[in-house]
């Protein structure tokens, strides 16, 4: 019998984060250009603080609809980043996300998959209606992940990012389930 998971695609599953997965994040923490890329780039973490952090991680009860799933690669079954929802309105149908790809795993179609995975659950499982993500302007890559994904630009934060000794755009994306669809060639 075959098990059809929802969280797996041909190229990644999302899953919840497990203590033994502290050395992945450890790594990618060192990685300056890729924190900066999805975040900012925080002071060093001793290897005890990032394994209690993983381990925090994985005794998390999941609250509502704001998460932090792992992305596990299905070719080297490690993680390959991770995918957070937060600002989830059940009231409006509305939800951000926020993705960071571990540097050995760009530009191979896990961001992609991951957000196809992460919108279909949202889309179709809890009713919601619309997804938001904020780039930086900076970050051209994920700029055209978005526009290729069929999210329109719907707004500018001016200067909201400082990085680099220079302020930067914050872009607004988004994306409602029928765009999203239709983008897949679905009717929904």
């Amino acid at each position: 019998m075959t098990v059809k998971n929802i969280w797996r695609g041909q190229k990644v599953i999302l899953r919840a984060i497990e203590s033994q997965d502290w050395e992945a994040f450890h790594v990618n923490d060192e990685d300056s250009e890729a924190a900066r890329l999805s975040d900012i780039i925080y002071p060093p973490r001793s290897t005890d603080a990032a394994q209690k952090w993983a381990e925090e991680q994985a005794l998390k009860e999941k609250e509502g609809h704001d998460w932090m799933l792992a992305i596990e690669s299905l070719e080297t079954e490690q993680v390959a980043g991770t995918i957070v929802t937060y600002n989830s309105d059940q009231t409006n149908g509305s939800f951000y996300y926020g993705l960071a790809i571990f540097r050995p795993y760009w530009r191979r179609g896990y961001a992609k998959e991951a957000i196809h995975l992460l919108m279909n659950y949202f889309f179709n499982e809890l009713r919601y209606q619309k997804v938001n993500a904020h780039v930086y302007s900076f970050n051209k890559a994920s700029i055209r992940l978005h526009e290729h994904l069929g999210f329109q630009l719907e707004g500018r934060l001016r200067q909201m990012i400082y990085s680099q000794g220079s302020f930067h755009d914050e872009l607004i994306f988004g994306c409602t389930a029928q765009e999203f669809y239709e983008q897949l060639g679905q009717s929904k």
